[in-house]
């Protein structure tokens, strides 16, 4: 009887282990798919969000000039992304010199950040910083401006393309003829505005001969000087039909002194501000700019980075196409 017993308890023992067993194994399954779901929901996983640690992953970034409108809108872009993947951004203004661009990245290396986005104050030069941070073990992305150095990943806009944009506007809407007088305000320490000048003046070589590029000068990002190089321009030239700038303050300073010489000079800008949208849809010089899209280049860095931190290789260079604005689209 005893030994009946015996097996009679043990035998409901059992059962309760197995169906404790059973209850815990479904209860898994069930967080588990709910993990899934969540995860693909949210585009997030644990080594996207978090590093070793479990720690919010925490990328420094190092603009050229946050005073800057484009680089205000690229903030806005990679902040924006950042909240989506759970990560933390560590954004300083390097202010256009390169000494407080290179302290700002040592400093990401002290904190030991997950990356580091550097859009350079300089092209040459820059190589330095890359090279501190690869010996820390430590990723480096470039944005908007090109290295000496070799990061993981360079995104921009496909600045070439986007001087030859400009050029294509001038010959098909300013001097359709194909004959006349250009000049560029060109920015010779910056590698990417050195290809929207080459992209310009190659175009024009290839598809207008007759339009004579008269003069290129070099503003060096400076508004005042744009202004000073372009009333230079107008002294020494008889007459220059279209000028193209590298950049919107270059445009903002060229239209300052085309004005007040009276000149009949059109403009042609490149960044796509809100200021030199506004000029365009007075109807007066400043006809056309050559469009950025910063918002596609701080998602695109962001992606490009995520990838990398999930194991993955991500292009080499990403370049975000431009495109024109003038009277027929201006917003």
């Amino acid at each position: 009887m005893r030994k009946v017993v015996a097996m009679m308890m043990a035998l409901t023992m059992a059962a309760s282990l197995a169906g404790c067993s059973s209850g815990s194994s479904g209860s898994a399954t069930t967080t588990a798919a709910e993990t899934k779901a969540e995860t693909e929901a949210t585009g997030k996983t644990k080594a996207a969000t978090e590093d070793i640690n479990g720690e919010p992953r925490t990328i420094g970034v190092s603009l050229l000039n946050s005073t800057h409108v484009f680089y205000n809108n690229i903030q806005t872009s990679m902040e924006k992304t950042a909240d989506e993947y759970g990560w933390t951004l560590d954004v300083q203004d390097a202010a256009g010199d390169a000494n407080k661009q290179l302290s700002e990245v040592q400093d990401f290396i002290t904190k030991g950040v997950d990356a580091i986005v550097i859009a350079p104050t300089n092209s040459a030069g820059s190589k330095s910083m890359i090279d501190l941070a690869d010996k820390a073990g430590i990723p480096v992305f470039t944005m908007d401006i090109a290295s000496d150095g070799t990061p993981v990943c360079h995104v921009a806009t496909d600045n070439k393309k986007g001087g030859e944009l400009a050029a294509q506007y001038v010959i098909d809407n300013i001097l359709t003829d194909k004959t006349g007088t250009a000049a560029v305000i060109t920015y010779s320490e910056i590698e990417s505005c050195v290809d929207r000048e080459t992209g310009f003046t190659d175009c024009l070589k290839a598809n207008a001969p007759d339009i004579e590029v008269v003069d290129i000068q070099n503003y060096s990002g400076d508004q005042q000087k744009a202004a000073d190089v372009m009333q230079n321009m107008l002294l020494k030239h008889e007459n220059i039909d279209v000028v193209f700038c590298v950049g919107d303050p270059a445009a903002t300073g060229a239209l300052s002194s085309i004005t007040a010489a009276g000149a009949d000079t059109k403009i042609i800008g490149y960044d796509g501000n809100p200021e030199g949208i506004a000029e365009i849809k007075k109807g007066g010089n400043w006809v056309a700019d050559v469009a950025q899209d910063p918002a596609a280049i701080g998602k695109s860095t962001m992606e490009a980075i995520k990838t990398y931190l999930d194991g993955g290789t991500p292009d080499a260079t990403i370049l975000i196409a431009p495109y024109i604005i003038d009277a027929s689209n201006a917003k």
